[in-house]
């Protein structure tokens, strides 16, 4: 599942997946909605921006791990794509237990790496409520 509010950003990294084999995809704007549909179609892996209005990737991993949404294992392989390498961003995606973090502009080999690397091994999870406790920010305006 790939998610992202740039729509071209979206479908640059479902190519660059395919180029690797990958062949069913889900797509998503937004993280409201990528919840239900990540929920209602179990995705093996989603990838999402960090950087979308109203809520971001931060936001949505944070609902995954806390089981804010019913139906989507808070195990769910989880991949960070951003433009953004802060220090903050990447020690809040860590505590939430990342499983990938990738920082445009993307390589194909850099995706697909990251990807095999996030499917390979199950997730370590804490309690929920380890999760409740990290601070994801603000959400962008």
């Amino acid at each position: 599942m790939v998610v992202d509010d740039m729509p071209e950003m979206t479908e640059t990294v479902i190519r660059m997946l395919k180029r690797h084999g990958a062949s069913q995809f889900f797509r998503s704007t937004n993280v409201e909605e990528a919840l239900a549909v990540a929920a209602r179609e179990k995705p093996d892996c989603i990838i999402s921006d960090f950087n979308m209005p109203a809520q971001t990737g931060l936001h949505f991993l944070s609902a995954i791990r806390t089981g804010a949404k019913a139906g989507l294992p808070r195990d769910q392989r989880f991949i960070l794509l951003t433009g953004h390498g802060e220090a903050e961003v990447v020690r809040t995606a860590v505590a939430l237990d990342v499983n990938g973090y990738v920082v445009k502009p993307v390589s194909l080999k850099m995706l697909v790496q990251t990807v095999e690397r996030a499917l390979a091994k199950p997730t370590p999870l804490k309690a929920a409520t380890a999760y409740q406790s990290v601070k994801v920010g603000a959400a962008p305006v």
